[in-house]
């Protein structure tokens, strides 16, 4: 998977958002740039949670990004570019009954001690809880949907030297 990761850093160039995305606002002065049909609903305090567009009729059953900032210690990964920006990269999956969950946080440190982390999480159905499943979704899409959004992120100040873990 991490060479997978890294051709994906490589291959993708950088996408011209159009006037469709959306920008939202973002903690410690970030901004996002969202595909059309997103939603972003109320989630915790400190926490924004965007509804991300999925294709119906798959095992996709949804998509979704938390957007969180802190001060302090930067959540814990393994250190990434994306574009011309590092972030420390967390991935992890979970599972219920009929349900698999995979997520992705990406934090980027800022100066003074703050972070921002972006946190994609792609919820799918068990093919096996159904009679005659539904076709797979399609992964690369989801996945450069999510590059793009990480690619057009704005954050003041991001430091571009080796962040420490």
């Amino acid at each position: 998977m991490r060479g997978l990761w890294a051709v994906v850093i490589i291959v993708l160039s950088l996408p011209a958002v159009g006037a469709a995305w959306t920008e939202i606002p973002g903690p410690h002065g970030s901004a996002l740039f969202l595909p059309p049909g997103c939603a972003v609903v109320p989630y915790a305090e400190g926490i924004t949670r965007v509804e991300l567009p999925i294709p119906a009729g798959t095992l996709l059953v949804e998509l979704f990004l938390l957007l969180e900032g802190g001060i302090g210690r930067i959540p814990r990964g393994r250190p990434v570019w994306v574009g011309d920006r590092q972030f420390l990269l967390h991935r992890w999956l979970e599972g219920a009954a009929g349900s698999r969950y995979e997520a992705f946080r990406f934090a980027a440190a800022l100066e003074e001690g703050k972070w921002v982390s972006l946190t994609f999480v792609i919820h799918t159905a068990n093919p096996g809880m159904f009679p005659e499943p539904p076709p797979p979704y399609d992964r690369g899409a989801i996945l450069e949907m999510i590059w793009e959004i990480l690619l057009n992120a704005r954050f003041p100040r991001v430091r571009s030297e080796r962040v420490m873990r």
